[in-house]
């Protein structure tokens, strides 16, 4: 989008964080394919990621919000694959718009995970 302020050395920052978190979700759903319910401890990580999310994308309208998950009641591999692609969408879409982020660091962010990964391309 055009007319966008850049984004400043904090919330890079926090976008590099959020986006290494998000990598490590993706690449144990993508490559480990594990079984079973999630843990809490796994449940607690997922909440800081919905936290980081959230107030990234707070001024954004069209970007979702997300709920935090209850850490008390284990959750399902599908449900939490479900979760990782809507922040990894919202993330895409996030990028997209600030195009700084992708020409920062190279490698970093999630459309690069994709073409590491070997996954086709998430702008398709």
């Amino acid at each position: 989008m055009t007319g966008l302020p850049s984004l400043g050395p904090r919330a890079i920052d926090a976008y590099n964080r959020f986006a290494k978190e998000l990598a490590a979700f993706n690449y144990v759903l993508r490559k480990a394919k594990p079984a079973g319910p999630v843990s809490a401890g796994t449940l607690l990580t997922l909440n800081g990621l919905i936290n980081l999310a959230n107030r990234l994308f707070r001024r954004h309208a069209d970007l979702p919000r997300f709920i935090q998950v209850d850490t008390h009641v284990p959750m399902a591999q599908a449900d939490l694959a479900v979760l990782v692609a809507r922040l990894t969408a919202a993330s895409l879409h996030f990028e997209e718009r600030y195009a700084h982020l992708k020409t920062g660091v190279r490698g970093s962010g999630s459309a690069a995970l994709y073409a590491r990964e070997g996954l086709p391309s998430p702008h398709l």
